[in-house]
Parts: C-alpha cells; structure tokens; sequence
C-alpha cells in the first residue's frame, strides 16, 4: 500500500434530490477517508446538478482503501442526507489519476440517478535516505 497525498476534485453532481423530488436542492459534500477527518464542500443552492470544483487534499496511509462521499441537501426542516458513495482508491494508486462518475446508491428506498463527479490525483510520498560515508 503506497503512502501520499491525494487531491480529490469534486466536480459536479447531476440528479442530486432528497425525498421532496419535486423542487431544487441545496446541496453539499462531505468528502472523507475516516470519518473524524470529513472536509465539505460549499452549499450550492437551488440546483439539482449543482458544480463545485472544490479541491481537497488528503494524506494517504496504510489501511487507506476507500474514499466517501456524504451527499446532504439543507432544507426548512435541517439537513437531509441524499445519499452516500464510496470509492476504491485502488485505481487511483495504479494509474496516478482517476475521472469518474460515481453513482449514489438508493437511499431510504427511492431509487436514484444520483452521480457526482469527481478527479483524484495520487503523489506518492518519495523517502530519501542520506547515505554518510566514513
């Protein structure tokens, strides 16, 4: 398991609903490896297909095998939660750079077309070794 940074994009989502189907969300991400490190996007108001372009970093550790997205919609009644994603990191580590779509699962029983689309980059961290000669 490689060591490094990744740089998550957060690009856009299309078809991003809460359980009122019939008006506009406002949406936000929260992106995470472990759920005690979760950075968030902005809020995007009024828009189903909302675009962020957020850019985030993460450290990279042993272990690290996944990354989630947390999709929530703030309405009058608080935050709703319109669905939750992960993906592997696996792709990433092997080719450096990953664009892709990644599909909502159904939440609370409604089926959905929810996708958000994010870029992830992997640097690999580079351990140096001085060698002292005598």
């Amino acid at each position: 398991m490689p060591t490094g940074i990744l740089e998550v994009t957060v690009v856009e989502g299309r078809s991003l609903k809460d359980q009122d189907l019939t008006r506009k969300s406002n949406t936000f991400i929260e992106v995470y490896l472990h759920s005690k490190d979760k950075q968030r996007t902005a809020t995007v108001s009024g828009n189903n297909d909302p675009v962020w372009n957020e850019r985030f970093k993460f450290d990279i550790h042993a272990g690290d095998d996944f990354i989630f997205f947390d999709v929530y919609d703030i309405n009058a009644d608080g935050i709703e939660a319109i669905g939750s994603a992960k993906a592997k990191l696996k792709n990433v580590f092997d080719s450096g750079t990953v664009d892709e779509w990644i599909k909502l699962p159904a939440h609370h029983g409604i089926s959905t077309h929810a996708e958000i689309h994010a870029i992830m980059n992997f640097t690999v961290s580079v351990l140096i070794v001085a060698y002292h000669s005598s």
